[in-house]
């Protein structure tokens, strides 16, 4: 029984307009190219334009959560869409004020 439902389900044709499932990854791998760049900033000893790219990443991954539909966020999906908004949001705000506190060379 479990097999048929399995078959099905895998089966099942996508609707008219779908988009293709690698898209609903593409937020989550800009986020991710983002910190991993405002990392390699960092120890390139650019701390302050890396964490602004980092900050930047973070918020347009809360952005993202915020205005698509759940089909298109991939991985940012965890929690709730508000909990989600909020929790990357803050830190993102807290990178930024990292990043405009720590005093330059």
């Amino acid at each position: 029984m479990s097999t048929e439902l399995h078959r099905r389900r895998r089966r099942a044709p996508r609707g008219r307009g779908a988009a293709p499932h690698w898209l609903g990854q593409l937020p989550y791998l800009i986020v991710l190219a983002g910190v991993a760049g405002g990392l390699v900033l960092c120890a390139l000893d650019y701390f302050r334009k890396g964490s602004g790219l980092m900050a930047a990443a973070v918020l347009f991954g809360a952005l993202a959560r915020l205005v698509l539909p759940p089909s298109q966020v991939g991985m940012l999906e965890t929690r709730k869409k508000w909990l989600d908004v909020a929790t990357m949001a803050g830190f993102a705000v807290a990178i930024a004020v990292a990043a405009w506190v720590v005093p330059s060379k």
